[in-house]
This record gives C-alpha cells, structure tokens and sequence, in this order.
C-alpha cells in the first residue's frame, strides 16, 4: 500500500473544532447528507469502546459549513487512536471545497494523535432501479453488480472519490471496520413528492396484494416502546440464527431506544406486527434530515403466510411519507446476484418494493502515522478474535445467545 501525507494545498480556509449538539444539529437537519449515523445520539448509543466527539468545519467567516461525528478508539496503555466517521462527515459534498476541508480534518485528528482515520461518506456511485435488478438477476451469466451497467452514475459521488484520492486516502476493502451496519450496497425508495398511493402503487401486484392479505388476516402493525425491547430481542436473535448474521444483546436495543427514543431531534419509530399477540416482525426505522433510515429488521419463523413484514413496510412507508422524509434506505444487499443464491431472495423483495439499488462510494482511509498503522494492522484481528470469543462467552453465560 502506497501512504501518502500531501501537504496543505495553501493555507486553508476552513478549521475544525468541537462543537455542541445544539450547534451540530442546527447545521445537519438541513443537509442532504445527514444520515442517523452522524447524530450525537447514536454517538451516545454506540459508545462503548468507542470515544465520539462532535466537530464543526468553520470557514473564515466563522460559518458553520459541515459536521462529522468522529468516533476514536483508543489503543490499550498507548496514547493513540484509531479514528472512523460512519455515513460521514456531512459537508457539502457537492460544491464544497473538499481539498481544503479534508486538508483541516488531517490537521484536527493529528492533534488528536490519530495513527489511522476511516470516512465513509453517505454518497452513492451508480444506481439500477427495480427492472435492471429483476433482468439482472434473470441473467444466469451475470454473478456482480460490477458487471451490470448502471442506469444513473452519480457526478457527487464521483466528485468525492476524486478528491479523496487526490488527498492521499484510499478505498477500503469490505469487512473489517466496514462491519454489516456500512453496506456497500443498498437499496432506497424514492418518497419526495410522491404520494402513499402513488409509492405503493409502484410496488408488484403480489407485495400489494400481501399487505391486504395481512390485513385480512388480522395482522396488526402498532409503535413500541421500551417494554417491548426483551420480546423484539429474542425475535432479533431468532432472525440471526436463522439467517446466519451475529445477534445483539438486550443492552444494544436498550442503548438505541434510550438514545433515539425519547427527546431524538429526528424521527425514530419501532413499528411491531403482532397476530394474536404473537410478535411477528419487528422494524426500528431513524430518520435525520430528510432521510429515513432502517435500523434493524427481525422476523419470526411462524405464521409466515401472513405476510406480516409487508404490513409493517407499508406502515413504515406511511410513517416516512408523515415525516417529510425524501428518500427511504431500506438496508443493505449483497454484491451477489445469483438467482439461486442464499441473498437473492431479499434482493427481489426489496425491488418488487419499489427500490433502486445504489452503489455507495465506501469506506476510505487516510494513514497518519504508517510505522503505527502496519503494527496495529498485524495485531487488530488477533485482538478482535479474542474480544468476539470474550463477548460470545458473556452472552452464552447470560443466556442471551445460543453457543
């Protein structure tokens, strides 16, 4: 891997400090770009091992002209950290300068003595609505987004990658830091100025027909609360060994609602789809700006005929729509398109939903100290291997997972 430490371009024009929340959500509630990740409350939730700061780009005038929440992680017994911004920083991606405003972020986590930054902007690269998806996966020769030409290429994000590479950072490989919740592909339903009948009349006949047929089946979609966190849980966990993911124990959804459900600048909602006081399907949807976010979606393996997660996304739908959201992220899909693969079959549904597949720009790295980084490099899997087995033990001994 070639480092690169390209040197201030001229004096910048821009500076970076910590700011408050009051002051960081006063610029991002009007950003295209801001997403849940990149709120002082999801900072609060995910804290953990991980130290959040709120920082504010200021030009010379004293504007506020962006904002980022930092997470750093530190090294055990060393006065250095490692450092990611998730969905972010949220500047203007557009029409900014980003030379200078990537040159005062280096200059900020230097004096904070980061060895290693990781950004992963809220920007896409391509995009392929429902009909390309469907024929793409028709196509038993094709088997990689990469190989599917795009129906839109996006001139923000190409700007970014640009410029992020001018500026001596590069693209991460997916895993590692870039874990499930930054998705390098996802799929969005289009809200702004569309109606409910006109969003849901985009849908196949068969996902309309679902959600009647949940309706009639007495499939009732109602918001939680904090109470209903152990039962959305165990349904959580039951879908992750289900599906084959990592589950997450009871004071993970605890933190999110404590964080996110009550006094949240945004919108967060918890919708339940219960069937005779059976839980069915459990959807936790985050919206900053004018973005609505999916959380985390959990489904039941009983009384599938019924159709329950139709309901909740038609619910979730009509929620956004109430919120002024633009655009709806439904959540992540795989890189592979083979039909008769384990991740096709969320990928359908996700487009007969409506939903436009988008290729985000990814996580990028800039190294700040390389002796530092090769070290802990060679040492982070070792140490996240003992921690995972560390954690799994934790939980088996609460009961809150299955060894």
């Amino acid at each position: 891997m070639t480092v690169m430490n390209p040197a201030s371009p001229r004096t910048l024009r821009t500076s970076v400090r910590t700011i408050d929340a009051e002051a960081y959500w006063s610029y991002l509630a009007t950003s295209p770009y801001a997403g849940y990740q990149q709120t002082p409350e999801w900072g609060r939730a995910r804290s953990g091992e991980w130290r959040p700061e709120l920082v504010g780009w200021f030009d010379e005038l004293e504007n506020l002209v962006g904002v980022a929440l930092i997470r750093y992680r530190d090294l055990p017994g060393l006065p250095w950290s490692f450092a990611i911004i998730p969905q972010g920083p949220v500047v203007d991606w557009e029409r900014g300068d980003l030379a200078d405003l990537l040159a005062s972020l280096r200059d900020h986590l230097r004096a904070r003595r980061v060895f290693s930054v990781c950004v992963v902007p809220p920007l896409s690269l391509r995009r392929w609505g429902p009909g390309a998806v469907k024929s793409a996966l028709a196509d038993p020769l094709t088997t990689r987004w990469s190989q599917v030409e795009p129906e839109a290429v996006d001139p923000v994000g190409e700007r970014a990658a640009a410029a992020l590479g001018e500026q001596g950072w590069h693209r991460l490989a997916q895993g590692g830091v870039l874990d499930s919740s930054q998705p390098l592909y996802n799929v969005w339903l289009p809200l702004r100025g569309r109606s409910e009948e006109e969003v849901l009349g985009a849908m196949t006949r068969a996902w309309r027909k679902n959600i009647r047929k949940a309706e009639r089946d007495g499939v009732v979609v109602v918001e939680g609360d904090r109470s209903d966190l152990p039962a959305v849980q165990r349904l959580y966990t039951e879908t992750a060994d289900r599906q084959g993911f990592e589950t997450h124990p009871l004071e993970y959804f605890e933190a999110m609602w404590d964080a996110l459900g009550t006094r949240y600048p945004g919108h967060f909602h918890l919708h339940l789809a219960f069937h005779d006081g059976d839980l069915l399907s459990a959807n936790a949807t985050a919206q900053a700006g004018h973005r609505a976010q999916g959380v985390f979606a959990a489904n039941g393996s009983v009384k599938r005929q019924i159709k329950a997660s139709n309901a909740v996304y038609a619910q979730i739908i009509r929620q956004a729509l109430a919120d002024g959201a633009h655009d709806f992220d439904i959540g992540g899909v795989a890189d592979s398109l083979d039909a008769d693969g384990p991740e096709a079959g969320l990928l359908l549904y996700k487009a007969d939903m409506g939903g436009e597949v988008r290729e985000y720009l990814g996580g990028w790295e800039l190294v700040l100290m390389p002796a530092l980084h090769s070290a802990f490099s060679r040492l982070l899997p070792v140490y996240a291997r003992a921690r995972g087995m560390a954690v799994r033990a934790s939980q088996a001994v609460r009961g809150r997972v299955r060894t």
